[in-house]
């Protein structure tokens, strides 16, 4: 009975670690999250078309959809870059929380703006390695040039698939809030200034 015991559990074991294997590269994994807020936000545009929806109530349920889709650690670390080392780690806490507020409230009233336009995701893709995939979407308009927007995403088995990084039309998200982070740094002269200084107007900018 001990014996068929153990086997079990290293059956079970080995189900499990093949299983996080298959989420951590299935190149499908990582465009469903993004596939599924999409399609709520379409849903929402015509609520709020219809008058359903006030305008702050649909920058609000695009936040509700947008937020659990990044990773804000990650992105917070990547705006902080080489300032990240000398943050305390209430000062990294507190830049966390602002970032993800003023990243979040920029993307939907961004979206609020919405005229029509298509956002088309792949089925797929490009796994980089183990956990690590990059999506190449793209924002298409009548009689405009397609916008291509890449996302960048890694894998947590606790979390699934998040954003950690954003281009779009060439330009890296990561990397301009991250200069723009250094100018506050240099203008206040420390990372706390910078920190307190963080405001939505610092992502409109972008």
């Amino acid at each position: 009975m001990r014996k068929y015991c153990v086997l079990m559990a290293c059956a079970l074991f080995v189900s499990v670690q093949a299983w996080a294997a298959s989420a951590e590269t299935d190149p499908r994994g990582p465009v469903e999250p993004l596939m599924a807020a999409r399609d709520v936000f379409y849903v929402d545009v015509q609520r709020f078309q219809g008058g359903e929806l006030t305008e702050t109530q649909l920058v609000d349920r695009i936040a509700e959809q947008f937020a659990p889709l990044v990773d804000q650690d990650k992105m917070a670390l990547r705006v902080m870059g080489r300032h990240a080392r000398a943050a305390t780690a209430e000062e990294r806490a507190q830049f966390t929380v602002q970032m993800q507020a003023s990243l979040v409230d920029a993307y939907a009233r961004g979206l609020a703006g919405y005229g029509g336009e298509i956002l088309t995701l792949p089925e797929s893709a490009t796994i980089l390695a183990p956990g690590r995939a990059v999506v190449e979407a793209r924002l298409e308009a009548p009689r405009r040039e397609p916008l291509t927007i890449q996302f960048a995403l890694s894998y947590e088995t606790a979390q699934g698939w998040k954003v950690e990084n954003v281009v779009v039309a060439g330009i890296n998200l990561g990397i301009s809030l991250r200069n723009q982070f250094d100018d506050l740094v240099k203008q206040t002269g420390s990372v706390a200034g910078a920190v307190d200084s963080w405001t939505l107007d610092v992502v409109r900018s972008q």
